[in-house]
């Protein structure tokens, strides 16, 4: 629960690993019963920006960060703190 007495999102790091030239990071976002009832997979479906897959209750995101990219000069602590706020916003989006 947030400061507001609502329920966030669970959002865990299933993955972080150094390849080459950056990090390949998976997220898993646990939907509950109420958000799974909701969710539109056609949204998923057609999402561009992260290679994103749906499982059961779960939706796996799945995000190669370059580190050779001159705007990418955040730790990866960082990194994975941005990659989960826009999993949770994007995660929204697909529910309906």
């Amino acid at each position: 629960m947030d400061c507001y007495g609502e329920v966030k999102m669970q959002i865990n790091v299933d993955l972080v690993k150094e390849i080459n030239n950056g990090w390949e990071v998976r997220l898993i976002v646990k939907l509950s019963l109420e958000e799974r009832s909701r969710l539109n997979q056609n949204l998923i479906n057609n999402f561009e920006d992260y290679d994103v897959n749906f499982d059961g209750s779960n939706i796996y995101f799945n995000v190669f960060v370059n580190t050779e990219e001159p705007w990418e000069d955040e730790s990866i602590e960082e990194l994975i703190n941005a990659i989960k706020i826009e999993a949770e916003y994007h995660t929204q989006s697909f529910l309906e």
